[in-house]
């Protein structure tokens, strides 16, 4: 990755190889009887901004589980694809697809047997020349979501939808590609807020389900106890597939993922003291595999990524530990083994004495320097913290970048190429101040170095985002929008 770099598609050439991988995968799979893993899209591809009216280019994308033969895809549309390593596609982007001002969806679709497409992931790439002044409207207001959101395209269009967490359902609202959401179905009835939620094809139609912390309707607690499995119909609805149960104490956080590599999506599930892993039957039924320690007093979240470059998929974990009187914030790193189990775990970072921000996701994943390897930002108390990644499941010390000046603020964060330049930028709410609340730019400068706060708009009428930031192209413009969550509803900016 890098400065971006333009290279004109020989046609016949890539055709030529991406059928000789195709029948080599096949090859493979068939004299070992195994199935080809279901890919997964980690960070952003590169580059993740292009200007429009250019021609033919290189597309790469990074991830894991992809094999010989997978494909890219732009907007549901195939296109020839070299495969460069179990953690990197390139794919040749026509001029044709960044004529215009637009996004393009990218995902990556793996051959049979088993493979599929990356339905528990996706990128962007924006078309769009880089701006130098980010502006952005008044942001339109939903009374929907008091907890978080994931954006995600639910209903085959190459549109990002909203799935959001109420205080007592997760609901899909449909975008319409100009910015604007409705809504479409309660997916699930039963959810309880903050708990969490994913996305993935659990039972391999082509079609995007999501899996649920949930609670039995005989339990009267406010404590999940299950994850509800509801099963997509790629129109927006949801029917109810067969629940996990979970008697070991309160499921927190659930993440997607083919972590044993055989063509069927999984799950893992966090309780107060360990993650489980459950082993997915390719039906949308589950079975119980291996169990984990989690290695923290406070239970903090995880995220999927390759981490160390071998093409598996990987956990990061954080958490909490209260260990000699004061608070720690820990991250760990659990090496894949590629056949749903994993290695023990590894402290990969520490800031002691804090707690962290409040809100959106504690740690994010994504490549600020352009190399190819998965990269991370943290928050503590008032900073955020931006780790290298070696690419060998070790980090560099962190690079901290002060999000509340003050002090006394809370804020939240994401992380999105808010400038479309190519380079990953911190997108940041602050709150409370005696000013109402602020929305904040870090720019990235594409090393993994930051840019000093960037105020975009500040002042009483400025909505907070307490529980959520998500990011996404919302009307396919070739600019990042940001939706605002907090216990009133989402406010969505569009950029100008």
């Amino acid at each position: 990755m890098g400065s971006h770099r333009y290279r004109f598609s020989c046609s016949i050439l890539t055709s030529v190889a991406a059928l000789v991988a195709l029948t080599a995968s096949l090859l493979v799979a068939g004299a070992f009887g195994q199935n080809n893993p279901v890919p997964q899209i980690v960070g952003p591809v590169h580059p993740d901004a292009v200007a429009p009216g250019g021609g033919d280019f290189t597309l790469s994308v990074y991830g894991a589980n992809f094999v010989p033969g997978a494909t890219v895809n732009w907007n549901y549309q195939a296109r020839a694809t070299t495969y460069i390593s179990g953690h990197e596609l390139q794919a040749q982007i026509l001029s044709t697809d960044i004529a215009n001002n637009t996004a393009g969806y990218i995902t990556v679709v793996n051959p049979a047997p088993g493979g599929g497409s990356s339905s528990a992931s996706w990128a962007q790439v924006e078309v769009h020349n880089p701006i130098s002044t980010i502006a952005v409207d008044s942001p339109a207001f939903y009374e929907f979501g008091v907890w978080q959101s994931q954006a995600a395209d639910f209903t085959h269009d190459a549109i990002l939808d909203l799935m959001v967490g109420e205080a007592d359902a997760v609901d899909l609202h449909r975008g319409n590609g100009k910015g604007l959401f409705g809504f479409t179905s309660a997916a699930d009835p039963h959810y309880l807020s903050p708990w969490g939620f994913t996305y993935g094809d659990f039972n391999n139609d082509g079609n995007l389900d999501i899996a649920v912390a949930s609670k039995l309707d005989s339990v009267d607690d406010f404590e999940p106890n299950r994850m509800d499995v509801m099963l997509g119909n790629g129109e927006g609805t949801f029917s109810a597939g067969t629940p996990i149960l979970n008697r070991a104490g309160t499921l927190s956080y659930v993440l997607a993922g083919d972590f044993n590599q055989d063509g069927n999506l999984d799950l893992i599930a966090t309780v107060p003291t360990f993650l489980t892993v459950y082993l997915g039957q390719g039906d949308g039924t589950f079975q119980v595999g291996t169990h984990y320690l989690y290695p923290a007093f406070g239970l903090g979240g995880m995220l999927a990524g390759n981490v160390n470059d071998d093409g598996k998929l990987d956990v990061i974990l954080w958490g909490g530990s209260s260990l000699g009187g004061q608070f720690d914030l820990i991250l760990w790193f659990l090496a894949g083994n590629g056949d749903g189990t994993f290695q023990r775990p590894q402290q990969i970072g520490v800031v002691q004495n804090t707690a962290w921000c409040d809100g959106s996701p504690v740690v994010q994943a994504s490549d600020f320097n352009g190399d190819g390897k998965l990269d991370l930002a943290f928050c503590d108390s008032s900073q955020i913290g931006v780790m290298l990644g070696n690419g060998d499941g070790r980090f560099q010390p962190p690079t901290f970048y002060t999000a509340d000046p003050t002090g006394q603020r809370l804020f939240t964060f994401a992380v999105g190429d808010i400038n479309s330049d190519g380079k990953p930028d911190l997108i940041v709410s602050e709150y409370p101040t005696d000013f109402g609340s602020t929305f904040v730019v870090m720019l990235g400068n594409g090393d993994g170095t930051f840019q000093s706060p960037l105020v975009i708009a500040s002042g009483l009428e400025v909505p907070l985002a307490e529980t959520s930031i998500t990011v996404g192209d919302f009307n396919a413009d070739g600019l990042l929008d940001a939706a605002f969550q907090n216990d009133v509803g989402m406010y969505v900016y569009l950029q100008q």
